[in-house]
């Protein structure tokens, strides 16, 4: 890192608690961390209240007033400032203020290049015309938002893809910064051998985004093509997917494991030992499980749904998975076994998945390169 920089904070504008197990393992409590690792100072901005769960030290909470003053950024003598904003345009009088006071702004949009979530197949046609014209209304406001960014930190693809949207443009290419999102260093291959395991996580009480319908119906499908990979379920197990689990055939449960939360230290151990992690999802930002896995040499296997999962079909370029032929339980148990296949018959290379993809992955070597 260049020693020019000698005070790089964070800023989320909302009011997370700032524990221990939950804010400091990703996103701004990660980078903050990781800064500080680099011999950098650095603290999370955010607003007020503390909460007792709070590391104190490592945070500075103040009066929401007081992020969108230029003087008040202006009075800590920053170098540089990473705002987690979404590009949301309520938070826009923020990055302006960032921007006032001559700070170099580092902006995390969190985007696969579509902004609006317009994946609603279920809508009529009179809904989805007022959700078009309702993006293209907030298009202009983010637009003006990105624009006080000294760097966006986008997977090139998202970049790509907004650049070419109305109101944006080349710019948002020029800025962009390949890391979509931060990934602890710890997140690596250790050159065990993988087992023939497949691992999906997520939470699976979001039904409309997650769709644990389509995964149940996929591993169902994958299972009667006689499958004999194990799969491992983590994060909310619900009544439903239990319920689903007690119902398969003896021949299939016992490959499927419910295995719920687990912690990501723990995690990344199932990552290691995974061939193939799963993405079912109708739509995703940057998917951090998937940006993980890859890290630890797994690969991704994910629908068809190039506008939705933008950034993780970009997961399995390099060599790194499949994109299935369509959107459907039987296009994606295709995939899987296609992948599975290409692991038997070594075409699939931990090591060389998880060197391909850390260095834009891994937080401490983006950042060594972003303030170089």
């Amino acid at each position: 890192m260049n020693p020019k920089y000698k005070r790089i904070y964070c800023c989320t504008p909302v009011a997370f608690i700032a524990d221990e197990s939950t804010f400091f393992i990703r996103d701004t409590g990660l980078i903050s961390r990781t800064i500080r690792s680099l011999g950098v100072e650095s603290k999370v901005i955010m607003p007020l209240p503390y909460y007792e769960e709070d590391l104190r030290d490592e945070i500075l909470r103040t009066e929401y007033k007081n992020l969108e003053s230029a003087a008040w950024w202006r009075s800590l003598q920053l170098d540089a400032v990473i705002l987690y904003s979404w590009a949301y345009p309520r938070y826009t009088r923020i990055a302006g203020a960032i921007h006032k006071a001559g700070i170099r702004l580092v902006l995390n949009a969190d985007s696969n290049g579509n902004f609006g979530n317009i994946y609603g197949e279920q809508y009529n046609i009179l809904k989805r015309i007022y959700l078009f014209a309702r993006t293209k209304a907030v298009d202009f406001f983010r637009s003006k938002h990105m624009k006080y960014a000294d760097v966006l930190t986008l997977a090139t693809p998202a970049a790509e893809a907004i650049s070419k949207r109305f109101f944006y443009g080349k710019w948002v290419v020029d800025r962009a910064f390949p890391m979509p999102c931060p990934v602890n260093p710890r997140m690596t291959y250790d050159g065990r051998e993988k087992e023939n395991l497949i691992i999906c996580s997520g939470r699976w009480d979001d039904e409309f985004q997650k769709r644990p319908e389509l995964l149940t119906a996929t591993l169902e499908a994958l299972y009667k093509r006689g499958c004999d990979a194990e799969t491992h379920i983590y994060g909310t197990i619900t009544e439903k997917l239990t319920r689903w689990h007690a119902a398969l055939p003896e021949t299939i449960s016992p490959k499927i494991k419910l295995k719920g939360y687990l912690d990501n230290w723990l995690l990344v151990n199932e990552y290691r030992k995974a061939k193939i992690v799963l993405c079912p999802s109708r739509f995703e930002g940057v998917h951090v499980t998937s940006a993980e896995a890859v890290c630890c040499g797994c690969s991704v296997v994910v629908p068809l749904r190039p506008g939705a999962l933008r950034v993780v079909i970009w997961y399995t370029t390099r060599n790194s998975g499949r994109v299935a032929a369509d959107d459907t339980a039987e296009g994606f148990a295709k995939a899987i076994s296609d992948e599975l296949k290409a692991w038997e018959q070594g075409e699939r290379n931990p090591n060389a998945i998880a060197a391909a993809w850390q260095p834009d992955l891994h937080v401490d070597k983006a950042l060594n390169k972003m303030f170089c």
